[in-house]
């Protein structure tokens, strides 16, 4: 920042601290006491701090007036974002690991094998879907700000890994890239996630490589059909427009919202064969486990998926907990030992892999099964799951 911009947030700032001071007075002008309040308890005191937060006029203005001098006279936004060119905006774990990056990544990805082994010695395959960072696929919105080297070649170790490990898990950024190169909107400028568009490429491209990889004949792709409506066009202020407060206030002054058609998607038909299969609980599940990616019906991931697939789905994502801890709570879940699946497609966005796991039920987890793997004492479900790798 130059020292004239200096000069000028420090001055705005005094000017914006004095507004604020001279507001804050009013809510005490009209305060009434209600009832006999007793001072030395403290209800007297608790009763003024409500009334004073509700009543105060200031209260959103010095927030929305902030962060509209932040984005508009420095383009920047609250800890957390990272804006780019023409209101675009990232996540700035895309860009920046936590102290002990590398040891993180480490873990994760031997978090992410100790799934497989737990997974095969039940006789259970398992696909990762990697969804590559927004940034990686947009680097040319980006502004000045890039990732750091350590994140810039995140995908590429998770995909050597996975390789190496013998994972299924189909590169899917180049495709991405490529049409988001040719203008079509991949994810959205305002958001984390990917539009519905790329949502239905990421997942038709997925459903193709899963489909050559698990070809056997108990494989029953393709014999269910699904159809997909489009709903009324939406305004939508994506979750990165959280760490630029400038709304209700100034929205004018901030990046406008991103505007799609949702989708979704739905059974249409279903053979007699497989009706009778379903209903008679002896073709092993297909589980799609995964974040918000998958979780959010705004995407409609899943349905994209099912119909690619021609292939029924139980989705297990959830938002708000990384790719980690809903597949452990699935693995330990009576669905899971109950009806073992016949495979499990693990949703994975790249920039979690280098995110500390911080739950500790999920860390339990992980310490016990490595024992049990090690000694090879995971239980074996009494299904034989056709189809799925010896």
């Amino acid at each position: 920042m130059s020292r004239t911009a200096g000069w000028l947030t420090g001055g705005l700032f005094i000017v914006v601290v004095l507004v604020l001071g001279a507001l804050s007075l009013i809510p005490l002008s009209d305060y009434q006491p209600a009832g006999d309040l007793n001072v030395l308890t403290g209800e007297w005191s608790r009763q003024v701090e409500s009334h004073y937060d509700d009543n105060f006029p200031a209260r959103d203005l010095g927030t929305n007036v902030w962060a509209a001098i932040d984005y508009t006279l420095f383009n920047e936004g609250r800890q957390g974002v990272i804006v780019g060119k023409n209101g675009w905006l990232f996540s700035q774990e895309e860009f920046f690991a936590p102290p002990g990056e590398d040891q993180a990544v480490s873990a994760n990805l031997d978090r992410v094998v100790a799934i497989r082994d737990f997974l095969a010695q039940h006789r259970i395959p398992m696909a990762v879907l990697v969804v590559p960072a927004k940034a990686r696929i947009y680097d040319d919105k980006l502004a000045d700000r890039r990732p750091v080297p350590m994140m810039q070649s995140l995908y590429q170790r998770f995909m050597t890994t996975l390789d190496k490990a013998r994972i299924t898990a189909p590169d899917l950024e180049p495709v991405l890239a490529e049409r988001a190169d040719l203008g079509q909107p991949m994810f959205l400028r305002t958001d984390t996630h990917w539009t519905p568009t790329g949502a239905d490429l990421f997942a038709r491209q997925a459903a193709a490589a899963i489909r050559r990889r698990f070809n056997g004949p108990a494989w029953s792709w393709g014999k269910q059909n699904f159809e997909t409506t489009r709903e009324s066009e939406i305004d939508h202020r994506g979750d990165l427009l959280n760490y630029i407060p400038v709304a209700p206030l100034f929205s004018d002054l901030g990046p406008r919202p991103d505007h799609f058609s949702p989708r979704q998607t739905h059974i249409v038909t279903r053979d007699d064969s497989e009706s009778s299969a379903l209903f008679g609980n002896t073709t092993p599940d297909v589980v799609l486990v995964g974040t918000s990616y998958s979780a959010n019906p705004l995407w409609d991931f899943p349905g994209a998926l099912r119909k690619y697939l021609g292939h029924d789905l139980i989705n297990q994502s959830e938002e708000g907990q990384g790719p980690f801890v809903p597949m452990v709570q699935y693995l330990q879940s009576d669905d899971f030992s109950e009806h073992p699946p016949s495979l499990v497609i693990w949703e994975f966005p790249e920039r979690y892999l280098a995110q500390p796991l911080d739950n500790e039920t999920a860390k339990t987890w992980f310490r016990q099964s490595g024992t049990l793997i090690a000694a090879g004492q995971t239980t074996q479900p009494t299904d034989t799951h056709q189809g799925a790798r010896p």
